[in-house]
């Protein structure tokens, strides 16, 4: 009992101590589990902290990227302080620039009593032109050495990205990167040292540009000095008058020192001026070769023409048929104006002593001798009154020299043009240059007179100048027509036209802007020789270039005048663009061309007015905006009153375009019938059998009903009806001999029988109506024949035919 009591009691006590512990401790754990860790990982603020964490981290991937990143700033900095090959040759240039500036100031460097304004002019031109190229090099070295500053600030920030920075920081992935990291090192040295070049380099070239600049104004003030002086010693008396013998010359005295270098210092400013123009001489060689090349090409048509002198009689050849190589030449030579306007006295008389001798030798075959003779004289007097006013000495005697010069150009200009006669071209405009020489040699001689020295020369050089050149700038406008007529000519044979044309109307169109253009040429010499040709080409150009407004538009007049001189040219172009490729416009002379030929040129004349009309307002630089303002207003004007013009304008293109009407058809419109010989833009012309030019307007050719008798082909039926009497008529022998007689008749289409109908039968009479075909052209002329060729084949048969009220008929012969 005691031993059950005992293990019941010992099985109680472990009960207890077993649940006592297991109870208390396992509550406190769970409690402190769930209070403590659990939340904590589970809260929003552990997680940022966990993001910021994982963001602030930076792999080996990120070092990557911002190496390359700064790797290619690197590069792209390297490029761009790279110098280009423009940057040494501007180098060189501004070199050059300071050398002719040098130039420029040697020549200039001395002092002279005597005032050469050519000279002058020659030197302010081309420093100014000096000045251009400067300032051009200036903005282009300006953009260079901005772009080489903002690649150095660029080089100084380019190392400044954060992940690379912290490269430098982070041991462990800086020795991963190592090599990398050393050549980004030796491209970076590299590239400074580079920029640092280039920079010196463009600082250098920006100091010659500064010196030039500095230079160039120097020279162009000293310039502009010196011609101020020059317009109060130029008016003013340099030497005493020629009737004061016994005053002292101590003016001249000045003079006869500074005259010994005048010799020199021509030479030096002829020298530089060849030297400095090479270009203009290589455009004038390229012309030259261009038109000796055409006479090359046209050579055995020259040989043709000479040979058959008579043939081509029509053409009024002159000079390019008997002296075709000096004929082009003086066309050059004519030009000289426009490329040395500012050349020294001696390049311009040695240039015109060419142009002069050449034209000696086309005008000893046209001239009598008389003239001829005194042109000679004025050649000589050319030269001599040139090479006189350059190294005279402003002594006594040689201002008496130069006063007889004038005085003798005076009475030979005179004698020339008294004994010049109808061969000699355009004498109303010799007369007019006469007089102004005559006026401008005695202006010189009472410059001379009372001591204006230096005046007296520069008006009595452009004295002899001005009568020269006159006479031989329609030389130059005779061979520029003659070449064109040659070459309508020449084009005409090769599409075997050989009958005559006249050239008047070509001639007619091109003379006034041929004889404009070569007044132009004999006024800037004019003005180049009495040294005013750089003042008033100033005045013009500020007249044309300075800017104009009116209400919201601004313009420039120079963009107003090139408007209309290309519309102008347009015109003239589209109306002799058919003379130029071998047509006239006249139906006997160009009536073996198809007309699809036509139709082509009539496109092409289209195109050339509408191409000229585009480039019109291109080259005007006119608002386009504006414009459209202008275009607005018009289509109200339409709308009011134009419509018939606009709708003739349209007809037209459509005209041309569709095809269904060409130049050379023969149709029938508003009651009237011809053949077409133009299509306008506004109307077109038809040419009557009258010979009658009736002008329809293109609406109303489109708006009615047109018959083209040569849409498809030139074929037209032609009937006619007679009656015929005879004793004996048979219907066999009567188609047969119709047959026959009309199948020889010129022109009758003979692939197609012609049609026999029998109207009346009689026993001794019948009635017949013929039909047949023949060319449109000639459809009249077919029909008479055919009338008189079976008249006279039905005498043959004892049958005739008679005309009663306009009605063949035909009457028994016995």
């Amino acid at each position: 009992m005691k031993k059950l009591v005992l293990l019941v009691g010992l099985l109680a006590s472990m009960t207890v101590f077993a649940q006592t512990p297991q109870a208390t401790p396992a509550t406190a754990t769970t409690d402190t589990s769930n209070i403590s860790k659990g939340p904590k990982q589970e809260t929003p603020r552990h997680r940022r902290k966990m993001m910021w964490a994982s963001a602030d981290t930076i792999t080996s991937g990120d070092y990557m990227m911002s190496i390359e990143r700064v790797n290619d700033k690197l590069n792209a900095i390297r490029d761009s302080v790279k110098l280009s090959l423009e940057v040494m040759g501007a180098g060189r240039q501004l070199d050059k620039i300071a050398k002719d500036i040098a130039e420029i100031k040697e020549r200039l460097g001395g002092r002279r009593a005597r005032v050469n304004l050519r000279n002058l002019y020659l030197y302010q031109s081309f420093l100014d032109n000096l000045d251009e190229d400067n300032l051009l090099i200036r903005k282009y070295l300006t953009s260079t050495y901005n772009r080489f500053y903002r690649s150095k600030l660029g080089l100084k920030t380019v190392m400044k990205d954060s992940i690379f920075k912290r490269l430098d920081k982070d041991t462990i992935m800086a020795k991963q990167f190592d090599q990398r990291l050393d050549r980004m090192q030796r491209k970076w040295v590299r590239t400074d040292s580079m920029t640092r070049v280039g920079l010196n380099l463009l600082n250098e070239l920006k100091m010659k540009v500064s010196d030039n600049s500095m230079n160039i104004g120097n020279m162009l003030n000293m310039i502009d000095n010196r011609l101020d002086k020059a317009d109060m010693q130029l008016f003013g008396k340099e030497a005493p008058c020629l009737w004061q013998f016994n005053v002292p010359d101590t003016v001249n005295s000045k003079l006869y020192k500074s005259a010994a270098s005048i010799s020199l210092l021509e030479q030096k400013a002829l020298a530089y001026y060849f030297d400095k123009t090479s270009l203009r001489r290589i455009v004038m060689l390229v012309v030259a070769l261009l038109l000796l090349g055409w006479w090359w090409f046209k050579r055995r048509q020259f040989k043709n023409f000479r040979n058959q002198k008579a043939e081509f009689a029509f053409l009024h050849l002159k000079y390019i048929n008997t002296h075709p190589v000096l004929s082009l030449l003086m066309v050059l030579f004519a030009l000289i104006p426009f490329f040395d306007a500012y050349a020294p006295t001696l390049y311009l008389t040695g240039e015109y002593l060419i142009s002069f001798i050449i034209a000696s030798m086309i005008f000893y075959s046209q001239w009598d001798r008389k003239t001829w003779y005194a042109w000679i004289v004025l050649v000589v007097m050319f030269v001599v009154v040139s090479v006189s006013y350059v190294w005279v000495e402003p002594k006594l005697l040689p201002r008496y020299w130069l006063a007889l010069l004038q005085i003798g150009v005076i009475v030979f200009a005179q004698r020339f043009y008294n004994r010049s006669n109808d061969k000699v071209s355009y004498r109303q405009w010799i007369r007019v240059s006469m007089y102004v020489t005559l006026l401008l040699a005695g202006l010189s001689i009472l410059t001379n007179i009372f001591g204006r020295f230096s005046l007296a020369g520069i008006i009595g050089v452009a004295s002899i100048f001005t009568l020269m050149q006159a006479i031989i700038l329609p030389l130059f406008i005779d061979t520029v027509l003659e070449i064109i007529v040659l070459q309508i000519q020449s084009g005409r044979l090769r599409k075997g036209i050989k009958t005559p044309f006249d050239p008047t109307e070509v001639i007619k169109k091109l003379k006034l802007p041929l004889i404009a253009f070569a007044i132009l040429l004999w006024v800037m010499m004019l003005a180049s020789n009495l040294n005013v040709y750089h003042g008033i080409s100033e005045w013009i150009n500020n007249l044309l270039t300075s800017p104009r407004t009116v209400g919201s538009i601004s313009f420039k007049l120079s963009s107003v005048l090139l408007f209309f001189i290309i519309i102008w040219f347009a015109h003239i172009l589209q109306r002799l663009i058919s003379f130029l490729f071998g047509e006239t416009g006249n139906e006997a002379e160009d009536g073996s061309i198809s007309k699809g030929q036509h139709s082509r040129l009539l496109m092409l004349r289209l195109l050339v007015l509408c191409g000229g009309y585009l480039l019109a307002v291109a080259a005007s630089g006119l608002p386009i905006d504006k414009i459209t303002i202008v275009l607005g207003a018009l289509g109200v004007g339409i709308g009011m009153g134009l419509q018939n013009i606009v709708n003739n304008f349209v007809s037209g293109i459509i005209l041309i375009f569709d095809g269904s009407l060409q130049i050379g058809d023969v149709i029938e419109v508003s009651g009237q019938s011809g053949k077409v010989k133009e299509i306008g833009l506004r109307a077109s012309t038809l040419n009557t059998a009258d010979g009658a030019e009736v002008i329809i307007p293109n609406g109303t050719i489109l708006s009615q009903n047109i018959v083209n008798w040569t849409f498809s082909n030139e074929q037209r039926r032609v009937m006619i009806e007679f009656s015929l009497a005879g004793n004996e008529l048979d219907a066999n022998v009567i188609s047969a001999t119709i047959n026959t007689t009309i199948s020889e008749i010129k022109n009758v289409i003979v692939q197609k029988q012609p049609v026999i109908l029998f109207t009346q039968v009689q026993e001794h009479s019948c009635r017949l109506t013929v039909r047949f075909w023949s060319n449109v052209a000639n459809t009249d002329q077919v029909k008479s024949d055919a009338l008189l060729h079976l008249n006279a084949a039905f005498l043959k048969k004892d049958i005739k035919m008679v005309y009663d009220n306009f009605v063949i008929q035909a009457v028994n012969v016995r």
